[in-house]
């Protein structure tokens, strides 16, 4: 009863970390599955290693320290690591870079093999790091539709 009548204010706080970058992380072709206009649809290859676990139970007990010495009071610590795709920025998937064996894209996010495609979202990234990468994305595809731009007027595309 008396728990019943305290006030019931809560506090959520919810930490992320950044995957580490890894080759058994990736993206292909299904060689099955086709969607409505019979394009293979992707097939995601994606688990979480032992860093990724230890950086979230890290991250859990430094939050409760932090609401501790904040005075916060019946601290409940959750440290299960959410399914890939479950609150994150996917990236990576058509790495940039100078040299075609390692990468996909160049610094403009103009694909090595194919000339005339360009991939201007967040694939250019390796990682995903520790903020929004919007902000990030616009401006490299600013740069990129310059660069097009001008490659078009040169009839070089």
């Amino acid at each position: 009863k008396k728990a019943a009548k305290e006030p019931r204010e809560t506090f959520h706080l919810q930490c992320y970390g950044e995957p580490l970058p890894r080759f058994e992380n990736f993206v292909e072709l299904d060689p099955h599955i086709r969607d409505i206009f019979g394009i293979p649809v992707l097939r995601m290859h994606v688990a979480w290693g032992d860093n990724e676990r230890n950086l979230i139970k890290d991250a859990a007990v430094q939050a409760a320290e932090m609401l501790e010495a904040a005075s916060m009071r019946n601290i409940r610590v959750h440290s299960e690591v959410h399914l890939p795709g479950d609150a994150n920025h996917d990236v990576g998937t058509a790495r940039m870079g100078n040299d075609p064996k390692t990468s996909v894209l160049n610094q403009f996010q103009q694909t090595h093999d194919i000339k005339n495609l360009f991939v201007m979202d967040g694939a250019c990234f390796n990682s995903p790091g520790c903020q929004n990468p919007t902000l990030t994305i616009m401006a490299l595809a600013v740069r990129s539709c310059d660069y097009l731009k001008d490659a078009m007027r040169k009839g070089d595309l």
